[in-house]
Protein backbone atom coordinates (compact mmCIF):
# COMPACT_ATOMS: atom_id res chain seq x y z
CA UNK A 1 0.00 0.00 0.00
CA UNK A 2 1.16 3.48 -0.68
CA UNK A 3 1.33 6.57 1.41
CA UNK A 4 -2.14 7.97 0.47
CA UNK A 5 -3.81 4.69 1.41
CA UNK A 6 -2.09 4.71 4.81
CA UNK A 7 -3.15 8.31 5.38
CA UNK A 8 -6.71 7.34 4.37
CA UNK A 9 -6.71 4.50 6.89
CA UNK A 10 -5.37 6.94 9.47
CA UNK A 11 -8.31 9.25 8.70
CA UNK A 12 -10.71 6.39 9.47
CA UNK A 13 -8.96 5.80 12.80
CA UNK A 14 -9.19 9.52 13.59
CA UNK A 15 -12.90 9.42 12.59
CA UNK A 16 -13.58 6.68 15.13
CA UNK A 17 -11.54 8.32 17.90
CA UNK A 18 -13.00 11.82 17.49
CA UNK A 19 -16.59 10.64 17.07
CA UNK A 20 -16.09 8.34 20.08
CA UNK A 21 -15.04 11.35 22.15
CA UNK A 22 -18.24 13.16 21.20
CA UNK A 23 -20.33 10.06 21.89
CA UNK A 24 -18.89 9.96 25.41
CA UNK A 25 -19.86 13.64 25.77
CA UNK A 26 -23.36 12.72 24.54
CA UNK A 27 -23.66 9.96 27.14
CA UNK A 28 -22.66 12.43 29.86
CA UNK A 29 -25.55 14.72 28.92
CA UNK A 30 -28.14 12.03 29.60
CA UNK A 31 -29.84 13.21 32.78
CA UNK A 32 -30.08 11.07 35.86
CA UNK A 33 -33.21 10.27 37.80
CA UNK A 34 -34.71 13.42 39.34
CA UNK A 35 -34.48 13.69 43.13
CA UNK A 36 -37.54 14.04 45.37
CA UNK A 37 -37.94 17.59 46.64
CA UNK A 38 -39.41 16.59 50.02
CA UNK A 39 -36.06 15.24 51.23
CA UNK A 40 -34.24 18.57 51.45
CA UNK A 41 -32.07 20.44 48.96
CA UNK A 42 -31.56 18.89 45.54
CA UNK A 43 -28.06 18.85 44.09
CA UNK A 44 -28.11 19.80 40.39
CA UNK A 45 -25.44 18.01 38.36
CA UNK A 46 -25.81 20.24 35.31
CA UNK A 47 -26.97 23.63 34.11
CA UNK A 48 -30.64 24.53 34.54
CA UNK A 49 -33.46 23.35 36.77
CA UNK A 50 -36.53 21.30 35.91
CA UNK A 51 -39.28 20.46 38.37
CA UNK A 52 -41.27 17.29 37.71
CA UNK A 53 -44.47 15.83 39.15
CA UNK A 54 -45.60 12.24 39.46
CA UNK A 55 -48.96 13.09 37.86
CA UNK A 56 -49.86 14.82 34.62
CA UNK A 57 -51.34 18.31 35.01
CA UNK A 58 -50.19 18.82 38.59
CA UNK A 59 -49.81 22.54 37.83
CA UNK A 60 -47.06 24.88 38.89
CA UNK A 61 -47.31 25.31 42.61
CA UNK A 62 -43.58 25.25 43.25
CA UNK A 63 -40.92 27.80 44.10
CA UNK A 64 -37.16 27.37 44.06
CA UNK A 65 -34.20 29.04 45.74
CA UNK A 66 -30.53 28.76 44.85
CA UNK A 67 -27.70 27.95 47.27
CA UNK A 68 -27.53 31.58 48.43
CA UNK A 69 -31.27 31.72 49.13
CA UNK A 70 -32.15 33.89 46.11
CA UNK A 71 -35.35 32.92 44.30
CA UNK A 72 -35.04 31.16 40.94
CA UNK A 73 -37.51 32.36 38.31
CA UNK A 74 -39.60 29.49 36.96
CA UNK A 75 -41.80 29.14 33.90
CA UNK A 76 -44.29 26.47 32.87
CA UNK A 77 -43.43 24.53 29.71
CA UNK A 78 -45.21 25.73 26.58
CA UNK A 79 -46.23 22.18 25.71
CA UNK A 80 -46.72 18.94 27.58
CA UNK A 81 -43.34 17.41 28.45
CA UNK A 82 -42.40 14.22 30.21
CA UNK A 83 -39.24 12.31 31.07
CA UNK A 84 -39.15 8.52 31.09
CA UNK A 85 -36.53 6.84 33.23
CA UNK A 86 -36.43 3.05 33.62
CA UNK A 87 -40.21 2.72 33.46
CA UNK A 88 -40.93 5.71 35.69
CA UNK A 89 -42.61 8.71 34.07
CA UNK A 90 -42.02 12.24 35.32
CA UNK A 91 -44.18 15.10 34.05
CA UNK A 92 -42.54 18.51 33.69
CA UNK A 93 -44.13 21.19 35.85
CA UNK A 94 -41.62 24.04 35.47
CA UNK A 95 -38.24 25.03 34.07
CA UNK A 96 -35.85 27.67 35.30
CA UNK A 97 -35.99 30.81 33.16
CA UNK A 98 -32.25 31.48 33.43
CA UNK A 99 -29.40 28.99 33.32
CA UNK A 100 -28.92 27.88 36.89
CA UNK A 101 -25.39 26.55 37.49
CA UNK A 102 -24.85 23.19 39.17
CA UNK A 103 -25.52 23.72 42.87
CA UNK A 104 -27.84 22.70 45.69
CA UNK A 105 -31.32 24.17 45.23
CA UNK A 106 -34.25 24.21 47.59
CA UNK A 107 -37.61 23.44 45.96
CA UNK A 108 -40.94 23.66 47.76
CA UNK A 109 -44.37 22.84 46.34
CA UNK A 110 -47.71 23.71 47.90
CA UNK A 111 -49.92 21.25 45.99
CA UNK A 112 -49.79 17.98 47.93
CA UNK A 113 -51.82 15.94 45.41
CA UNK A 114 -48.64 14.81 43.62
CA UNK A 115 -45.07 13.92 44.45
CA UNK A 116 -42.52 16.42 43.12
CA UNK A 117 -38.98 15.89 41.87
CA UNK A 118 -36.20 18.17 40.66
CA UNK A 119 -33.22 17.73 38.39
CA UNK A 120 -31.18 19.51 35.79
CA UNK A 121 -32.85 20.99 32.74
CA UNK A 122 -33.48 18.65 29.83
CA UNK A 123 -33.25 20.36 26.46
CA UNK A 124 -32.81 19.12 22.92
CA UNK A 125 -29.86 21.48 22.43
CA UNK A 126 -28.01 19.67 25.20
CA UNK A 127 -28.19 16.45 23.21
CA UNK A 128 -27.93 17.83 19.68
CA UNK A 129 -24.51 19.48 20.05
CA UNK A 130 -22.54 16.31 20.86
CA UNK A 131 -24.69 14.20 18.51
CA UNK A 132 -24.07 16.43 15.50
CA UNK A 133 -20.39 16.78 16.41
CA UNK A 134 -20.02 12.97 16.50
CA UNK A 135 -21.81 12.50 13.19
CA UNK A 136 -20.04 15.42 11.52
CA UNK A 137 -16.56 14.40 12.61
CA UNK A 138 -17.12 10.82 11.51
CA UNK A 139 -18.51 11.93 8.14
CA UNK A 140 -15.69 14.44 7.56
CA UNK A 141 -12.77 12.17 8.41
CA UNK A 142 -14.47 9.13 6.86
CA UNK A 143 -15.05 10.99 3.59
CA UNK A 144 -11.48 12.28 3.60
CA UNK A 145 -10.14 8.76 4.17
CA UNK A 146 -12.32 7.37 1.37
CA UNK A 147 -11.19 10.06 -1.08
CA UNK A 148 -7.52 9.43 -0.28
CA UNK A 149 -7.82 5.68 -0.75
CA UNK A 150 -9.77 6.07 -4.02
CA UNK A 151 -7.22 8.56 -5.38
CA UNK A 152 -4.37 6.22 -4.42
CA UNK A 153 -6.07 3.27 -6.12
CA UNK A 154 -6.75 5.34 -9.27
CA UNK A 155 -3.10 6.40 -9.40
CA UNK A 156 -2.01 2.77 -9.09
CA UNK A 157 -4.18 1.70 -12.01
CA UNK A 158 -2.85 4.50 -14.24
CA UNK A 159 0.78 4.03 -13.28
CA UNK A 160 2.87 2.10 -15.83
CA UNK A 161 3.92 -1.34 -14.68
CA UNK A 162 7.59 -2.24 -14.82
Amino acid sequence: MRRLSWIGIGCFVVAFVVSGFFLVQLLRTIPGTPAPVDQGPVQLDGVGLTIFASERGAGQSCTAKDASGAPIALTEPSRSEQFDDAGDVYYVVAHSVEKVPAQAVEVSCTDQSATYFAGRRHTAATFLGPAFAALGSFALFGALGTVLIVVDQARRKRAPRH
